[in-house]
């Protein structure tokens, strides 16, 4: 089933992943956000039980998976509120309501919105959001895709608790120094990843790991005793680091 959310990371390496994996694997994946690599893993009859530590995320996928129907019923009443004179008002203020629906329904909403794929930060356009996407959002079904809720600080907690996992899957993204990423305005729905933690938990690791991250040339002294597979923009498995679009990161 195709996500109802926007890709928020334009990841290219898919058909590359897919070639990593046995048949009808069990994946447990980290830092649950839109899915769509989550989900298009399930297509091909894998089983993913994909995590997160933020609330809000969680809270969507748990409706999403209970009772699509309603939650596209309420997204109808919410969207039906804003106009172009509130829509950044609303924005700023719907990740402090107390109604799980209410934070559920708008965070699908600015999501869809964003042309950046993040509730909290993009340019808006309500035009973005169209009456197919809410009938997709009604018709969502993935017997295979779990979301869990993790109560540590830490989303990568599980790592010791998931033994009966074929694989770890962590689609972190963007990689940026640290020291960049402190002070900078995340949003309630964001992530701040510390890349050398990651990689140390991965080189640790006894299980199957595999990291998506877009291209970035500190990556291939991070994670030299790895395995990197580099593809294009094409989606192929290319040679070429400068150019690159992709890096699948492998501990096997």
């Amino acid at each position: 089933m195709k996500s109802p959310l926007n890709p928020s990371i334009h990841f290219r390496c898919f058909t590359e992943l897919k070639k990593l994996l046995v048949p009808k694997s069990k994946i447990c994946s980290f830092f649950l956000y839109d899915a769509n690599i989550e989900l298009n893993l399930c297509r091909y009859e894998h089983f993913v039980t994909s995590i997160t530590n933020i609330g809000c995320i969680y809270e969507f996928w748990n409706l999403v998976k209970k009772d699509p129907k309603h939650l596209s019923n309420v997204v109808k009443v919410y969207l039906d509120l804003l106009d172009e004179f509130n829509v950044e008002t609303i924005r700023q203020e719907w990740f402090s309501q107390n109604s799980a629906e209410y934070r559920s329904a708008y965070f699908y909403i600015f999501q869809k919105i964003s042309n950046l794929g993040y509730a909290s930060s993009g340019k808006l356009s309500l035009s973005n959001l169209s009456n197919l996407d809410i009938i997709a959002l009604k018709n969502f079904k993935s017997d295979n895709f779990s979301p869990l809720f993790s109560t540590s600080d830490d989303p990568i907690k599980f790592y010791d608790e998931l033994s009966e996992m074929d694989y770890f899957l962590l689609p972190v993204g963007n990689y940026s120094l640290n020291l960049f990423e402190q002070g900078k305005n995340k949003g309630p729905e964001m992530y701040t990843f510390n890349h050398k933690e990651i990689h140390a938990r991965a080189k640790g690791l006894d299980k199957k790991c595999i990291l998506l991250y877009k291209n970035h040339p500190a990556l291939f002294n991070l994670y030299k005793s790895f395995n990197i597979k580099m593809v294009d923009k094409y989606g192929k498995a290319s040679d070429n680091k400068e150019s690159c679009e992709d890096l699948i990161i492998t501990n096997f």
